[in-house]
């Protein structure tokens, strides 16, 4: 004798058959993060130390960095400065993340030049977790400044070279 759950719901003409009724849901990871809001290249520029952005201003025309804002590792650095920077748990990446939700070899960060023009990108490595670039799982594309990268449950925000000064500094 099979016995329905007591929640399932009564089938027009009085007979259920549980093997009719599907009681299985999907539910998305991704969507129980919050997106981050997109913020002005002041405003994001004004989170910084004063020491971050004064790296900033130092870094090459042609490379990049990425700094963790928040999470895990808040405050870390990390340069990119070659044409290919390997991301993940192995301790031979360029960027070592200790986590389990980081997969040996994750993803890597792509340098290209094009004259005096550099440009980067960012390719998952069929990583377990995915990588998310502002939210959205991403296999590969380009990085532009101020997007948030989430490599497990690490996030790193890309930067690339700024001159200036911030609004907060501006008298």
């Amino acid at each position: 004798m099979v016995t329905t759950p007591s929640d399932t719901p009564d089938i027009p003409g009085g007979k259920s058959n549980s093997k009719d009724i599907d009681l299985t849901s999907t539910l998305h990871i991704s969507s129980l993060r919050s997106v981050p809001d997109p913020q002005s290249d002041n405003s994001l520029l004004d989170a910084l130390t004063s020491e971050e952005f004064n790296i900033l201003k130092d870094l090459a025309k042609d490379c990049a960095m990425f700094i963790s804002l928040a999470g895990p590792g808040k405050g870390a650095r990390f340069l990119l400065n070659s044409d290919c920077v390997t991301i993940g748990r192995e301790s031979s990446s360029e960027i070592f993340l200790d986590d389990v939700t980081v997969s040996r070899k994750h993803c890597q960060v792509l340098r290209t030049r094009n004259g005096s023009v550099t440009s980067f990108e960012i390719e998952d490595l069929k990583s377990l977790n995915g990588t998310y670039v502002n939210a959205i799982s991403k296999v590969k594309t380009s990085l532009n400044h101020g997007d948030e990268v989430q490599v497990g449950k690490y996030r790193l925000t890309f930067f690339s070279p700024v001159s200036g000064q911030r609004t907060n500094e501006i008298q």
